[in-house]
C-alpha cells in the first residue's frame, strides 16, 4: 500500500474512533471519518492478540492490506479508515477477505450507514409498571 494511503499516527486512530462512525460484519469492523485535509483515503489496521499468534495476526494484516489496495477504486472520497479484525477473521482466505471488505465499503457509502436504529417502543404490558420502580407484592 502506498505511503499516502497509510494511517499510522496514534492521534489519527483516536480521532477516527472518537469522532467517526462504524460499521461491522461478522469478521471485520470499520471506523470511518471524512478527511478534509487529504485528497486520498488513508487506512490503518488493528489486529488484537485475540486473533492469534503473531504469524496469524500478520497474515490477517497482509490480506487486509492487499484487499484494500485492490479495492481502492471503490473509495470515492477521502476518508480515514480504521479496520479492526475480529478473532474469526483468522480463518478467512483471501477471497473471503475481499468480499468482506467490499461489503463494508459498499455499506459505508450508504446514507444511513453508521446510524443507530431506534430502540423499540415500550408497550403497556402488565410488567411494564414493575420496571418503573413499583414493587410487586411478595417480592423483596
Amino acid at each position: 500500500m502506498q505511503k499516502e494511503h497509510r494511517l499510522t499516527d496514534k492521534r489519527d486512530f483516536q480521532r477516527v474512533f472518537h469522532h467517526g462512525q462504524s460499521f461491522a460484519n461478522r469478521y471485520l469492523v470499520i471506523y470511518y471519518l471524512k478527511n478534509r485535509n487529504s485528497e486520498a483515503f488513508r487506512v490503518g489496521f488493528s489486529v488484537s492478540k485475540k486473533v492469534g499468534k503473531a504469524v496469524t495476526r500478520n497474515r490477517v494484516k497482509r490480506l487486509l492490506r492487499e484487499a484494500f489496495r485492490n479495492s481502492s477504486d471503490q473509495i470515492k472520497e477521502s476518508y480515514d479508515l480504521v479496520v479492526i479484525a475480529r478473532p474469526s477473521a483468522a480463518e478467512l482466505e483471501y477471497e473471503s477477505v475481499v468480499q468482506n471488505v467490499h461489503h463494508l465499503l459498499r455499506n459505508m457509502e450508504r446514507p444511513d450507514a453508521g446510524k443507530r436504529k431506534p430502540a423499540p417502543q415500550r408497550t403497556n404490558s402488565p410488567g411494564a409498571q414493575d420496571k418503573q420502580g413499583e414493587r410487586r407484592k411478595g417480592v423483596r
